[in-house]
């Protein structure tokens, strides 16, 4: 098997915890900074589509996701999606 790479969705949000994305807090912070971009027009409704959507699969597959942990996660991911749609 391969080595275990981290995914990296955004540089201006704080890494807390280990290196790479492993705390809710992280999605929650990664996915206001992708909302405030599309708000202010930094990055088009399907970049921030695209980001929303690879933050989910990178939440469903990550290991240090179980359990409770991934359903709040992947909760928050989903409404951020819901509040992209209404932007």
């Amino acid at each position: 098997m391969g080595r275990r790479k981290n995914v990296y969705l955004g540089k201006r949000v704080k890494d807390r915890g280990k290196k790479g994305l492993d705390e809710v807090v992280e999605v929650e912070d990664i996915v206001e900074a992708i909302l405030s971009d599309r708000k202010s027009g930094r990055i088009s409704r399907r970049r921030a589509a695209s980001r929303m959507n690879l933050m989910k699969l990178v939440v469903m597959r990550d290991r240090d996701f179980k359990g409770k942990k991934r359903e709040r996660a992947i909760k928050v991911v989903d409404e951020g999606i819901k509040k992209l749609k209404k932007m």
